[in-house]
């Protein structure tokens, strides 16, 4: 009985595969969708030449309240680990971040397991015994894909009784060869550079073609030529001696406005200008000696032989989650660690403002940090510094201006010429004031600035909508260029 190329196809992977394997396995050997390899394996099974059999495997998903659970950490696991710094929480303090749900699962394994329990008249959670909670291990296990072991198995009941994960039942299809065929001709509408290595060339009919036919227009794939301009961009700053830096997208708002002297009653942060973000632990994830620092030179200068902004300073503002607003705070956390100059530091990645959107403003988008840090720094090296990096990138017209900004003294603002929208300002910069460096230990000056990346690239790609950016349009993309600066 005559095969098609297709199931001749299937059984040349059945051999190569030992003569038997499921359909997923023969799918990635022949690069096809799984869905074509079952019905190919039935047409072959009536004619005889393989047998097939149907698996079924159960395994275990996570829920979105599981992977909600996986980010944020089960509802006990946030109450224990707020029980380790106070050892006892008013438990309507906890209904701030954790719904009456949550609460009622953690105490029930808090009671369960006796590491913390309810005092019925002050209405606190009390920690009873430092044991960490184990289930966010297996929630982890799960998502990766990895074996558990027979202890943490036994738990999957409790897991999937508290809705954090589901049962799922998959069905397989297993093909084993029972019978070679045997090569008759065939019909081949594309002739393939497999088909003629092969000899197989000389077992297929091929029709004649149809030399007046066009030839399919094919498009190359290239990359984004934004992000071709961003990697331009890193490309310039590490070849200036720069080392590239990260941090977190949720961040607390002591590390985003506080250690950078922003006052906690500044309009920058409150709900209008910052993203705040619900279901995550209120911590400070810092040293207790800094945050001190922090407290006391907001509160009355400090150290710093400032006044300070005369106020009682708040560690629960503080502590409040938001998403990152400024890479400047991935520069503070840095600068943290690296107290012994010099320092060269940038960090290009995405910063959150709950702007109106138009041609020049998103709210989402990317910022470029930089800053030095070195005993004689001063504010004409970062005028040099930035007037380099603008010329690497091929813009020869940039103006400076004074500014202010709550955390450099001196500060500037650079505005860079576009085609079409004339001037536009797209960088903050300064030296960071003593209320900034002294907190963290730093005892050397330090020149920071903030690009406003996205406008650059507009001006490089000749653009005069930041939304154009993440344009879908596939002609657009296709007929947009990019040419790397050059001296």
């Amino acid at each position: 009985m005559a095969l098609s190329q297709s199931e001749i196809k299937l059984i040349e992977a059945l051999k190569k595969l030992g003569g038997k394997a499921d359909a997923e396995t023969i799918s990635n050997k022949l690069n096809e969708p799984i869905s074509s390899i079952f019905p190919i394996s039935k047409l072959l099974e009536e004619k005889g030449y393989v047998i097939t059999k149907e698996l079924i495997r159960e395994s275990y998903e996570l829920t979105e309240e599981g992977k909600n659970c996986l980010i944020n950490g089960l509802p006990e696991t946030r109450i224990y680990k707020m029980l380790l710094s106070s050892e006892a929480i008013d438990i309507d303090y906890i209904k701030k971040f954790l719904s009456e749900k949550e609460i009622a699962a953690a105490i029930g394994w808090g009671k369960q397991t006796g590491v913390f329990e309810i005092d019925k008249k002050s209405r606190k959670i009390i920690l009873k015994k430092k044991e960490p909670p184990t289930l966010d291990l297996i929630l982890k296990k799960l998502y990766e894909g990895t074996s558990l072991t027979p202890d943490e198995l036994n738990k999957l009941p409790e897991l999937e009784k508290r809705g954090l994960i589901k049962k799922k039942v998959t069905k397989s299809l297993f093909i084993e060869l029972i019978k070679d065929y045997t090569p008759s001709y065939q019909v081949v509408k594309v002739l393939t550079s497999d088909i003629i290595k092969s000899g197989k060339w000389k077992e297929v009919l091929i029709p004649p073609y149809d030399v007046t036919a066009s030839p399919p227009v094919i498009f190359i794939g290239k990359k984004h030529p934004y992000l071709e301009f961003l990697e331009e961009v890193k490309e310039i700053l590490v070849s200036m001696g720069f080392e590239e830096a990260k941090g977190p997208y949720v961040e607390s708002e002591f590390w985003n406005f506080d250690v950078l002297f922003q006052a906690q009653d500044h309009p920058a942060r409150t709900l209008h200008d910052s993203f705040q973000v619900k279901g995550v632990l209120p911590v400070i994830d810092a040293p207790e000696e800094l945050i001190l620092n922090v407290k006391r030179t907001h509160e009355n200068g400090g150290s710093t032989g400032s006044r300070g902004w005369r106020y009682n300073w708040s560690r629960e503002i503080a502590s409040r989650p938001i998403l990152r607003s400024q890479t400047t705070a991935v520069s503070v956390r840095f600068l943290y660690n690296r107290k012994n100059p010099p320092v060269k530091m940038f960090c290009l990645s995405k910063v959150f403002r709950p702007d109106v959107i138009d041609s020049k403003h998103m709210i989402e988008f990317c910022q470029l940090e930089g800053i030095i840090g070195d005993y004689g720094i001063n504010i004409r090296h970062l005028l040099g510094i930035l007037i380099e990096f603008a010329n690497q990138l091929g813009f020869k017209e940039i103006k400076f201006k004074p500014s202010y900004f709550p955390f450099t003294e001196p500060s500037i603002e650079a505005y860079i010429k576009h085609p079409k929208l004339g001037w536009i300002e797209c960088l903050g910069a300064g030296l960071f004031r003593p209320e900034v460096t002294k907190p963290l230990g730093i005892d050397f000056p330090v020149i920071a600035w903030a690009f406003g990346i996205d406008r650059l690239a507009m001006i490089k790609l000749g653009i005069d909508d930041i939304r154009e950016l993440h344009t879908h349009s596939l002609k657009k993309l296709r007929e947009w260029g990019y040419e790397i600066a050059k001296d």
